[in-house]
């Protein structure tokens, strides 16, 4: 019966193969057609006028050309495939996240335009457990079989999910491990109990070139830890080299640089202390010097914009001074951190509360780590909303998963998917987010499209 069933596929497919060609012969051989840059690109409609990512839509006009190779379609700055065009009808596939309402555009040589109508885009999101079984503990072992209590995430090109945590257990340890899902794996990299932590990290950051993982120790002015993938991520200590002045400014009693962050746009690290200084590190010769001396407090998360790699976010606590600071999401222009623009909020005031929408009008709750997609897309860890947030290239906010204000531990789709206090968020090449599902003590991914 397998066979048979096997066999009847294959012809299937040899039938539709066979059809697809000669579809595809027929159509080459069809009379060639140039975009005449004498006269302007038409626009008339598209089909259909709403749907999601990888979702089919033909735009009908004039003047488009026969060669799919010199026409490009945007859904706002999101690039779409175009698969055919026969002068008067453009044949595409939908982009993945173009943003809110976007507006499709066609591009020509230098010709450039858009389409009146806008389309609806639809977020289709699908969250599954990674890894954890609610045990609020660190077990290492297979994906099944271990125990997480992950606070910060991240990742490097090659599907290496890397975990910090602290606090859980009995006795309290902390550490930093990693989890790979196509190798079934949950190891650290390095553990210890409370009392003898070697390395007390929070935020972890990777150079997806180099794959060089590193974390600050957030206790110490000048210790950051390094795990080269080609030592096995081994742990090394290293001190970062500041002037007296520079060491000396730092306050004493302020002194927790809770994050860490590789800039490709400098190929420098960053860090911030929470009297408000940030600091930029050679990852080389570990020198480094005070480059910004920004708001007072606490900090939830840090992260780097790789469409626009010069720019550092920031999300700080409740505690920040001067209050408009607080539970906010923050950024600062890397080229000329001490320029006019200066360290300013992206979002709304007011603290906490829940509002998506342009993010100048958004408000968030508890907002902790913050990471973005290769398009410049961020994506938030609404702690106390207890969902996870999109922030869009062309920023406007809108929840992904979970719901807001109601905590709890499901999978599924963005309706019926729970989170209980989610605190750390990763992004991978592909696109697919984890979550550290923090008061479910679980690892969770979001596929988002």
């Amino acid at each position: 019966m397998k066979n048979h069933r096997k066999c009847v596929v294959t012809f299937l497919w040899v039938c539709i193969s066979s059809f697809c060609f000669f579809s595809c012969k027929s159509e080459k051989e069809g009379p060639n057609k140039n975009h005449d840059a004498s006269k302007p690109i038409v626009l008339k409609s598209f089909y259909p006028n709403e749907g999601g990512a990888r979702d089919k839509i033909l735009l009908d006009g004039e003047n488009f050309g026969t060669d799919p190779g010199k026409v490009k379609v945007y859904f706002n700055n999101a690039k779409a495939t175009v698969i055919s065009t026969s002068g008067d009808r453009i044949y595409a596939i939908v982009p993945r996240l173009p943003g809110d309402m976007p507006q499709i555009s066609v591009v020509i040589g230098a010709d450039s335009v858009v389409y009146k109508d806008k389309f609806e885009y639809h977020i289709q999101a699908q969250v599954s457990t990674v890894t954890g079984n609610g045990q609020k503990n660190f077990k290492p072992g297979t994906l099944s079989e271990a125990e997480v209590y992950g606070k910060y995430l991240e990742l490097d090109a090659e599907g290496n999910i890397f975990m910090s945590w602290r606090d859980g257990g009995n006795p309290a340890t902390f550490g930093v491990a990693r989890i790979n899902e196509r190798q079934n794996i949950v190891t650290p990299l390095i553990e210890s109990i409370l009392t003898g932590r070697i390395l007390f990290a929070n935020g972890l950051t990777v150079d997806r070139v180099s794959g060089m993982l590193t974390a600050a120790h957030e206790s110490t002015k000048e210790v950051i830890f390094t795990f080269d993938p080609r030592e096995a991520w081994y742990p090394r200590q290293r001190n970062v080299k500041y002037s007296t002045a520079d060491l000396n400014s730092i306050v004493a009693a302020d002194l927790y640089k809770n994050f860490v962050t590789y800039c490709p746009y400098d190929g420098h690290l960053y860090t911030r202390y929470r009297d408000g200084k940030i600091a930029k590190i050679n990852p080389e010769t570990l020198e480094a010097k005070i480059v910004h001396q920004g708001p007072y407090g606490s900090q939830y998360g840090q992260a780097i914009n790789p469409a626009k790699p010069w720019l550092l976010y920031i999300t700080l606590h409740s505690n920040a001074t001067p209050t408009g600071f607080r539970q906010g999401i923050s950024v600062l222009d890397l080229r000329d951190p001490n320029g006019t623009g200066g360290f300013k909020r992206l979002n709304a005031p007011g603290g906490s509360g829940f509002r998506d929408g342009p993010l100048a009008d958004a408000l968030f709750n508890f907002p902790k780590d913050i990471k973005f997609d290769n398009k410049g897309n961020m994506f938030v860890a609404d702690y106390d909303n207890h969902c996870i947030r999109m922030v869009s290239a062309d920023n406007i906010v809108t929840t992904v998963a979970g719901q807001p204000g109601t905590p709890g531990y499901k999978d599924g789709g963005p309706v019926e998917s729970l989170f209980n206090q989610p605190w750390g968020v990763a992004v991978n090449e592909q696109g697919d987010i984890y979550i550290a599902d923090w008061s479910n003590a679980r690892i969770r991914k979001l596929v988002i499209e």
